[in-house]
């Protein structure tokens, strides 16, 4: 399309990365792969663009600031970023600036799919602010991130299984420096049989650690038999099961009855899911904070 200036009154792709936030190079690949921000010619055939390209840049460049793939930006609905955007905002909002700042690096390297340098980073964060606010400040936001991300579309579930595998690996290396010496408490921490995920158990064993209780860690996919064993021989305190928030309330209720009867004189309680129903002499713990508290009151 052939305009002048005294038509639109266009600028340079220079001007454009100014106004809009976005290096030259990056608007310049956009174009290519995308079909956007696509140029409008002078008479003179010197490439430029209008200024009404420069709103919907700003809010692309949010977007990917956000942790989207500019794929998905910048092909995204004006009413669609609208909504995104506000939606990034509110759960900003609930972070401090500093953490904000530190998951986005985060959801970068997920996207990249950059398992060492992820790993690097949780060293990182860990070593300056320590597990406690790592695992309530950091680790539990970035998973509330991934999560949403995923569901919007804009990762893919690879990205998410290799975001929450990362930091599964990190955690179970963290807690067993952190045991405490001969003469405490034990507590048993395993996921219902038929679970194969235990990111949430391993949150739970550093918290244990740092209240000077001791995990006995059984893990995923653990068989109630094999709970029972464990827990009488390690003569323990109690015994917590991981539960998926997915998973059918009436056989986590049958496996949670089931074990019950079987430990005697050991307290037993469950997280994960709260769709089950009361059950006697069975505790709910419904988040990880309610599970520190927890901790204070046995010690």
């Amino acid at each position: 399309m052939t305009i002048t200036s005294k038509q639109s009154n266009p600028i340079s792709i220079g001007g454009l990365a100014a106004a809009c936030g976005v290096p030259v190079e990056t608007l310049r690949n956009w174009e290519n792969r995308y079909g956007f921000p696509l140029p409008e010619r002078l008479e003179s055939g010197h490439r430029r663009y209008a200024l009404e390209l420069i709103p919907r840049l700003r809010k692309i460049r949010m977007l990917v600031d956000a942790g989207y793939k500019p794929s998905f930006a910048v092909t995204a609905s004006d009413e669609e970023m609208d909504r995104l955007l506000l939606c990034s905002s509110e759960a900003a909002s609930e972070r401090s600036g500093p953490d904000t700042a530190q998951i986005s690096g985060w959801l970068a390297l997920v996207e990249q799919m950059d398992g060492a340098g992820l790993a690097r980073a949780f060293s990182r964060d860990w070593n300056t602010v320590g597990a406690r606010r790592f695992i309530f400040e950091h680790a539990l936001p970035y998973l509330r991130d991934v999560g949403c991300l995923w569901e919007r579309g804009a990762i893919s579930v690879a990205h998410e299984h290799f975001a929450s595998e990362v930091l599964q690996t990190f955690l179970a290396e963290q807690w067993r420096p952190l045991l405490p010496v001969a003469g405490h408490r034990r507590i048993v921490l395993a996921n219902q049989e038929g679970e194969l995920h235990s990111l949430g158990l391993q949150m739970a064993a550093i918290l244990t650690t740092l209240h000077g209780v001791e995990p006995v860690f059984l893990g995923p996919n653990t068989p109630l038999r094999d709970i029972i064993v464990a827990a009488t021989a390690q003569k323990v305190d109690a015994v917590i099961i991981g539960l998926s928030a997915v998973s059918d309330p009436a056989r986590s209720a049958s496996f949670l009855t089931d074990l019950r009867q079987g430990l005697v004189g050991i307290r037993l309680a469950f997280g994960g899911n709260d769709r089950l129903p009361a059950m006697s002499n069975i505790e709910y713990i419904p988040t990880l904070e309610d599970f520190d508290r927890w901790l204070d009151l046995l010690v």
